[in-house]
């Protein structure tokens, strides 16, 4: 009788070398063709929403202000009638330069309300809104500028901390 021996194939690894060499080939490529660009981010406030029962008695109007921009002016409505306080033409060189004493003077008369609403049309460029921004809330000297709050004084940091950016209605 013969004996039947059993013979055990050995198993040959996968040599992974080659393909690890690819990938690393393909992430070098990527990494070089790829674009890298700033992004740009501006700080504004969501609009509050929230439950407010049907009559309210105010103290004081609220300031209510919104910045309308539009390619050749700037218009400033406040109160709750959005009535059109000032305009401010762009073709003034010094158009924000007014358009900030402007906002201060109306923080200063109203202490409590520290928002204000840029409402741009869709084609006002991206640096146009930026400046406009800047006006609202940079102050315009190194003078230190207190308000009266209800409960308390405070010094301003900004013209107006709060900013809320909102698409313009075509009304």
């Amino acid at each position: 009788m013969f004996k039947r021996t059993r013979q055990v194939e050995k198993l040959e690894r996968l040599n992974i070398v080659p393909i690890m060499d690819a990938v690393f080939i393909f992430i070098f490529f990527l990494l070089f063709s790829a674009q890298f660009i700033k992004l740009f981010e501006i700080e504004t406030e969501a609009p509050v929403v929230s439950e407010v029962p049907e009559y309210v008695e105010l103290e004081k109007d609220p300031l209510n202000l919104i910045l309308k921009v539009y390619s050749n002016k700037i218009e400033l409505l406040k109160g709750i009638d959005r009535i059109i306080d000032k305009t401010f033409y762009k073709k003034d060189v010094n158009y924000l330069i007014l358009l900030k004493q402007e906002l201060l003077k109306l923080r200063l008369s109203h202490p409590d309300d520290d928002y204000v609403i840029i409402s741009p049309q869709p084609q006002i460029k991206y640096n146009e809104i930026i400046k406009i921004i800047d006006a609202a809330q940079t102050l315009p000297d190194k003078k230190i500028y207190k308000v009266k709050t209800k409960d308390k004084e405070k010094v301003l940091k900004k013209i107006f901390s709060q900013l809320v950016l909102e698409p313009m209605d075509e009304t």
